[in-house]
């Protein structure tokens, strides 16, 4: 008997509707981790044990080829070394990282600039801020004012 006849071959198929589709979409799942809608073959096993997170996009890599300008490969060489890093690879990922962490920030910071309601309640916030620190000014240079009238005071002279 061969090894085919006596291991039964675990696949099957499921079907994605349009109706699941836009369900997940609803349900605010991005379009890029939604299966379209079709008849998918998967094959059943094993599998590694996935902690939750692990499967997110910044833990996922995919390896890819694309050309690098030579000056700027040497230049992440060169910075992988002197940090002594094993490879370029996570020092380029982290420096892309960065740019588009940097990007998703500038990019709201600017929608709240362009929200009259935001810019409002910030003067609002500035307004109160300002008069309680006006208040408090006031108050210490009262006691100072006070303390030093204290220590100017002449004694009475003793008879």
């Amino acid at each position: 008997m061969s090894n085919r006849n006596t291991t039964q071959t675990k696949e099957g198929f499921f079907e994605v509707t349009e109706a699941d589709y836009r369900e997940q979409l609803a349900e605010g799942i991005e379009d890029e981790f939604i299966l379209k809608p079709g008849r998918y073959k998967f094959f059943r096993g094993r599998h590694p044990n996935f902690k939750p997170g692990d499967l997110e996009p910044r833990n996922t890599t995919v390896t890819l080829t694309q050309p690098l300008a030579l000056d700027v490969f040497k230049y992440f060489e060169r910075r992988a070394a002197e940090l002594n890093l094993d490879s370029c690879q996570t020092l380029i990922n982290d420096t892309l990282r960065a740019v588009m962490e940097r990007e998703t920030a500038n990019q709201a910071s600017s929608k709240l600039l362009e929200n009259e309601d935001f810019i409002k309640a910030v003067a609002e916030r500035v307004k109160v801020l300002n008069t309680a620190s006006r208040k408090r000014r006031r108050a210490v240079k009262t006691k100072t004012a006070t303390k030093s009238k204290a220590m100017t005071k002449p004694k009475a002279k003793a008879a």
